[in-house]
Formats: C-alpha cells, structure tokens, sequence
C-alpha cells in the first residue's frame, strides 16, 4: 500500500494517477477446487455477501475500466478493495 501511495505523490505532479484494486476471492480457473468445496464457499458466501460467494472478473475489470476513465481524473493514490464486502464483514 504504501507503494501506490509514493508512487501517486511522486507521480501526480506529472499528470500520472497510481491506483490499485483489491480484489477479494474470484471466480477463475485457479480458483475452480475452491469454489467445489462447499465448506469454502460457505465461508465466501458469509465473508462476501454482495456477491454471495466468489467476485466475478468481470467485477474487477469494471473497477479498473472505472479507474481507466476520464472521470477518475482526480482520483490518485486509492486502493479500492472489489471484494464483495470482505472488508467490511465481520463472519468467521
């Protein structure tokens, strides 16, 4: 984290926006045995509930195609966590 943050204020004066994106667990052909065991996704289910188990990569690339745009022009230094709420959950 602290990268993105020297790197956004290192860089900002050069018109040059550093972000990153946190993604929580996603659904991907590495993560298929996951996502098989219904133990784990349970656990996912509580842990992401607004994605109810795993984050789709289209999830993602929604947030980084965001960060891409003109409308984050003056958005520097963030990480967004694309994490189904994992953040902020509190399930065991």
């Amino acid at each position: 984290m602290a990268l993105v943050t020297t790197l956004a204020a290192s860089q900002a004066p050069n018109g040059v926006q550093v972000n990153a994106v946190l993604p929580g667990a996603t659904a991907t052909p590495m993560t298929a045995r996951a996502a098989a065991n219904e133990e784990i996704m349970s656990y996912l289910e509580r842990k992401q509930p607004l994605t109810e188990g795993m984050v789709r990569a289209q999830d993602v690339a929604n947030a980084v195609s965001s960060l891409a745009g003109d409308r984050s022009r003056a958005i520097t230094g963030q990480h967004i966590p694309v994490d189904g709420g994992w953040t902020v959950t509190q399930a065991t």
